[in-house]
């Protein structure tokens, strides 16, 4: 067949195509009980003031309500439960937002992945080509990749990129309206939060220990009525990459709060209050409002460990509960538990949750105390996930935090955009490199460096071996496209360490966590088509990202494969776990270690300790999809 033939073919079929998309797209438009309302047209900086107004507005949720919301929502299907439509812009499929002002590299053998063995196992170079990738993603939005249903009166959530409402199958979280109002009733003085604040230090960990820590500290603020203060940008444990940011221009390598999650979203929330620790340190620092102690030379700028200290010294509280799990009632006549464990199913629901550890009553000193502090090292670390640190007594509670973190604890659309553009290369690259496979893809993070478990640190050829059901088929088929999320590209292990000497300076056999053959080579041998992010990257992908955020963009890849397997005791494999079971795709994930291969599937969907994630994070009391 000539070119020209095929190149009439080609336009045929995709003219063809268009059509079919935009007549089904059209109805799609025309669901109320699909689509939402975006909370932020355009990223429009709003005065804080008027950015919940905007938001719950969009949501037709009430701005006059003055008691605490209840947990029941209105009936989807009726007027109260629509969300209102933009009518300025129409959702767009997901494209290459961030590679507008960098032109998309012309396929050549000079995107070959690398002259290692990682890119000796790449089947070929990425090809970025504008035209079929949004051809690829509007079969991908015809295909309907697995995605988790709306519940309790919810619609889908919303993704802004550049500017535009963007539909991508990446978009996990939801907007519940009456979520948006709640108030927790563990505290009857919602206005007593300007004079109750808890203060935090990032966790020494990695991100993932760090994230874990965030979330339940977001949810002990929410239920409890306290002011949240965000303290600002630290260096954080590998996460210092040189990087310029929108508000600061100039390189630097601190990161916090504010470059992960959105905070007027987390604002427009009308039962979360937070503020900036320099303001906080303005009103009650510097007046002598903490137990009449000024700060270092009484700035509000203070910084790292000075601002640590400061806090730690004049703190009322410093919960030290690590190892434990605190207990909130369902109402604020009820600290002590006395009523709710009159209840056997509470009882029974709370010897289930806690397991081996002992509870923490939230007491009334507690509740009073004007200043709580959490320190971040030692035996004041909160190195568990917030489903399983939190009871509540009240199980719609429970479900409702789950969403909390969910909805609004999620990555900010920056991140979230690199992740659907990313996600969207690798299905393209699966149809070109994989016809047969109608763009599906599979996943893995492997987990070497400095990762003190050293049992789950195995080689290529192991993980091939293991990943088998047990009727013998493989978890992953010969001639699939795999992305592989390490932190070991060039598959050498060079940070691989036994008794802190390198591995690669010991003789065969090896000892444990260093493979005999640290390469890629089995995985080729299987039958894979391998991909890393790097091999995205020399092809022009997610060029402008901070490169902190890699890590993020990864996990979202991870979370829509097919199937995934990662590393046991790894708290990045955990979350993508987690943000699988958001989509649905949660029994769908394993570990390629052969010792814990299917723990995921296991019946058991409770338990606590960071060394994985469970059903609970993602599923009510009774099993269904929160």
């Amino acid at each position: 067949m000539s070119s020209n033939s095929l190149q009439f073919g080609l336009l045929a079929a995709a003219g063809t195509f268009l059509v079919l998309f935009v007549i089904l797209f059209m109805h799609h438009e025309h669901s109320a009980e699909h689509e939402a309302a975006a909370y932020q047209a355009g990223k429009a900086k709003l005065p804080l003031s008027n950015v919940g107004k905007s938001l719950r507005e969009n949501l037709g949720a009430s701005n006059n309500a003055k008691h605490p919301k209840h947990l029941n929502t209105p009936n989807a299907n009726s007027t109260g439960g629509r969300l209102k439509f933009l009518h300025t812009k129409e959702a767009v499929p997901v494209s290459l937002h961030h590679a507008k002002n960098n032109p998309p590299a012309p396929p050549s053998d000079d995107h070959a992945s690398t002259p290692s063995e990682a890119g000796k196992a790449a089947a070929e170079p990425v090809v970025q080509h504008e035209d079929n990738i949004k051809e690829a993603v509007q079969r991908d939005q015809l295909t309907q990749y697995v995605s988790a249903p709306l519940r309790h009166g919810a619609h889908r959530g919303m993704l802004v990129c550049n500017g535009e409402r963007v539909d991508s199958e990446i978009i996990y979280w939801r907007q519940i309206p009456s979520d948006l109002e709640y108030e927790s009733p563990i505290t009857l003085h919602h206005d007593e939060h300007h004079d109750r604040y808890i203060t935090f230090e990032y966790d020494q960990g990695g991100w993932n220990n760090i994230r874990m820590g965030l979330e339940s500290l977001m949810v002990i603020a929410h239920a409890t009525g306290r002011t949240l203060v965000i303290p600002p940008q630290q260096h954080l444990y590998l996460l210092m990459a040189q990087h310029a940011d929108a508000d600061n221009p100039e390189m630097h390598d601190e990161m916090g709060f504010e470059d992960f999650f959105d905070l007027t979203l987390l604002r427009s929330h009308r039962g979360f209050h937070m503020m900036e620790m320099e303001d906080f340190l303005a009103k009650e620092a510097v007046s002598g409002g903490l137990k009449g102690v000024l700060p270092p030379r009484n700035s509000t700028k203070i910084w790292g460990s000075a601002l640590w200290n400061y806090l730690s010294k004049v703190a009322d509280e410093k919960p030290s509960w690590m190892g434990r799990f605190l207990v909130l009632p369902a109402n604020a006549t009820d600290y002590s538990m006395k009523q709710a464990l009159q209840d056997p199913k509470t009882a029974e629901r709370m010897k289930t949750f806690g397991g081996d550890r002992s509870p923490v009553y939230y007491d009334d000193k507690l509740q009073k105390a004007h200043h709580i502090h959490y320190p971040g090292g030692e035996h004041y670390r909160l190195l568990q996930h917030h489903y399983a640190f939190v009871f509540f007594a009240d199980t719609t509670m429970q479900s409702y935090y789950r969403r909390f973190v969910r909805d609004f604890m999620r990555y900010k659309d920056e991140i979230q955009c690199y992740g659907a553009e990313l996600v969207a290369a690798v299905r393209a690259d699966a149809r070109r490199l994989a016809p047969e496979s109608n763009g599906e893809y599979y996943a893995l993070h492997i987990r070497r460096g400095d990762l003190q478990f050293k049992e789950v640190k195995i080689g290529a050829s192991d993980i091939v071996k293991n990943l088998h059901f047990p009727n013998g088929t493989a978890i992953i088929p010969a001639g699939s496209v795999v992305y592989v999320s390490t932190d070991d590209p060039d598959g050498i292990c060079k940070n691989c360490l036994f008794n802190r000497k390198p591995c690669d300076t010991y003789p065969s056999p090896k000892p444990v966590g260093c493979p005999e053959d640290p390469s890629w080579k089995a995985f080729v041998q299987a039958g894979w088509k391998i991909r890393f992010l790097r091999d995205y990257q020399k092809a022009g992908y997610i060029a402008h990202a901070n490169p902190n955020t890699f890590g993020m963009i990864e996990s979202i890849v991870c979370s829509r494969a097919k199937a995934f397997a990662g590393t046991y005791f790894s708290t990045f494999t955990g979350y993508i776990h987690r943000l699988r079971g958001y989509h649905g795709l949660g029994e769908a994930t394993y570990y390629h270690h052969k010792q814990y291969v299917f723990y995921p599937q296991k019946k058991r969907s409770i338990g606590h300790g960071f060394s994985r994630e469970w059903r609970a994070g993602w599923t009510d009391e009774d099993g269904q999809l929160i």
